[in-house]
């Protein structure tokens, strides 16, 4: 069930929804002829779309999120780029924090949501933007960014971009979690049961992936990391030498699989770590599964 926030009435909420959408219209404006303060911007802004989620009714999230859209678009129009990889998914980051907000999920679960959302929607503008001016935005970013092999900065900046999500998505989660009794909200921070089922879906979606776009690819494989370790120190907090077990074989793993990787297949070294992954994300399926059964046993 949805928890209940601010009772504003229907003109406060447009009131506010209309001075935060002023807000990242002139941000955004800002940012246009200062691209380094966009990745600077990026960080922070997602606030303003999160203090409207969770304060307005939810059947006016269209209303914030186009209108916003429409008056950056109409006023920024020189820098139609600008206001779709930045500003976009800004704003539907910010909506689904909020969203999730509502609903009491956990803080992992908004981190990874809330950044594969903001990520996604990055990844699906740069065409948009590539089609519209005839550019490789890839490549523009990775120069601005100072590589000077191309080629290796367009393989990163999916990733770049993953990690700029997760800290966005992280520093929003700080500050909220901070400020939750003046927002009147709570943020749960209880472990995430089914991160091995996550991983095991990233992991499918790495193998996928690498043989086609190995920068998406990439980008996948750092969430999956990030993923591997949370389950480590899950499976840390309940049983010690099973954690070490199953960090050892996976240590192991991960060299075995590097090598087998450089040496014996066309693809990138780095998705040998894969190899090193899928031990931890069986063991904590197991695990999963064992204390299921336990629970059910004890009904």
């Amino acid at each position: 069930m949805a928890m209940k926030l601010r009772n504003l009435s229907r003109t406060h909420q447009l009131v506010l929804g209309a001075i935060m959408a002023a807000i990242n219209v002139l941000f955004a404006l800002f940012s246009s002829y200062l691209f380094a303060f966009s990745l600077l911007v990026m960080l922070f802004l997602p606030l303003a779309s999160v203090i409207v989620a969770i304060n307005i009714d939810i059947k006016y999230y269209p209303v914030y999120l186009i209108g916003t859209l429409l008056l950056a678009l109409v006023i920024n129009l020189a820098n139609i780029d600008n206001t779709l990889f930045f500003l976009l998914p800004i704003l539907t980051s910010g909506l689904a924090f909020g969203f999730l907000i509502r609903f009491k999920a956990s803080d992992l679960l908004i981190l990874l949501v809330v950044s594969v959302i903001n990520l996604i929607t990055m990844l699906v503008t740069i065409p948009v933007i590539n089609a519209i001016y005839s550019i490789n935005f890839l490549e523009i970013f990775a120069q601005f960014l100072g590589f000077n092999d191309i080629a290796f900065g367009t393989l990163i900046v999916p990733s770049i971009l993953t990690l700029l999500a997760f800290m966005q998505t992280l520093i929003t989660l700080v500050v909220i979690t901070m400020d939750a009794k003046y927002f009147q909200i709570e943020v749960k921070s209880e472990p995430f049961k089914f991160a091995g089922v996550v991983n095991a879906l990233g992991l499918a979606l790495v193998i996928s992936l690498m043989f086609f776009f190995h920068n998406i690819a990439l980008a996948i494989l750092f969430i999956v990391i990030f993923l591997a370790v949370y389950e480590i120190i899950n499976i840390f907090k309940t049983d010690k030498i099973l954690a070490y077990v199953s960090l050892t074989i996976s240590v192991a793993l991960l060299f075995v699989g590097v090598a087998i990787f450089e040496n014996n297949t066309q693809l990138p070294f780095y998705f040998g770590i894969i190899i090193g992954v899928i031990p931890i994300v069986i063991i904590d399926n197991i695990w999963l599964y064992i204390n299921y059964k336990k629970k059910r046993g004890t009904e």
